[in-house]
C-alpha cells in the first residue's frame, strides 16, 4: 500500500513514522476484539495524505482530551480530512461506552462526510491508548 505520510506539526517526523508503523501493525493484528483489516486501511487511506495521532491515558476522558490537543495543535483543518481510523488499545476491564466516547471524541473534530473505521484491542495494561490514522485531501 502507498501512503504518503504527513509529520504531525512539532513532533520528530521519525516519531509520526514509528507511530504510523505501530498503528498499522495494531491494526493488522488479528488479536482484536473489533478488527481492522488491510482493505479498511487502503478504502480510508487510498490516494491521501495520512498523518497518526498516538495518544494514551488512564481513561476515556483523558483520551478525548488528549485527542482534542492533537487536533488543536495539528495543521489539518477538518474539512480536509477524508478518512480517519481509530484503534483502541485498552484493559479488559474497558467498557464498550468507554470506546465509543472515544470515537465520539474524534468525530466531533470532523465533518459528517468521514468515514469513520474503528478498531478495538484488549491487552493487559491498565494503560488505554488510541491511535488515529488520519487521510488527507491532497492538494
Amino acid at each position: 500500500m502507498d501512503v504518503d505520510l504527513l509529520p504531525v506539526p512539532g513532533e520528530d517526523p521519525a516519531t509520526t513514522m514509528d507511530d504510523a508503523v505501530a498503528a498499522l501493525e495494531g491494526f493488522l493484528g488479528n488479536n482484536k476484539y473489533i478488527h481492522i483489516d488491510g482493505d479498511d486501511v487502503r478504502s480510508v487511506c487510498a490516494g491521501a495524505l495520512t498523518t497518526v495521532i498516538r495518544v494514551e491515558s488512564g481513561s476515556s476522558t483523558g483520551i478525548v482530551e488528549a485527542l482534542d490537543g492533537r487536533f488543536h495543535d495539528s495543521s489539518v483543518a477538518s474539512d480536509e480530512v477524508t478518512g480517519a481510523i481509530i484503534a483502541i488499545e485498552g484493559p479488559k476491564s474497558l467498557q464498550l461506552s468507554d470506546a465509543t466516547a472515544i470515537v465520539g471524541g474524534v468525530q466531533k473534530r470532523l465533518t459528517d462526510k468521514v468515514e469513520i473505521i474503528w478498531g478495538l484491542n484488549f491487552t493487559d495494561e491498565d494503560v488505554l491508548r488510541a491511535t488515529v490514522l488520519l487521510a488527507i485531501q491532497q492538494k
